[in-house]
């Protein structure tokens, strides 16, 4: 019988220099990025 060994990660345990960023200043200005909203879907008053 063959053993299989399943390694699964979570991004939240992980430090920001194994997910490639330099510094954490750098990853949350990359998650920062990634949730602002569309121009094309903010509402507008004018």
């Amino acid at each position: 019988m063959k053993l299989t060994i399943k390694k699964e990660t979570s991004l939240g345990l992980e430090t920001y220099d194994v997910l490639g960023f330099n510094s954490e200043e750098e990853l949350e200005l990359e998650i920062s990025k990634l949730i602002q909203f569309r121009p094309e879907f903010e509402i507008n008053p004018n």
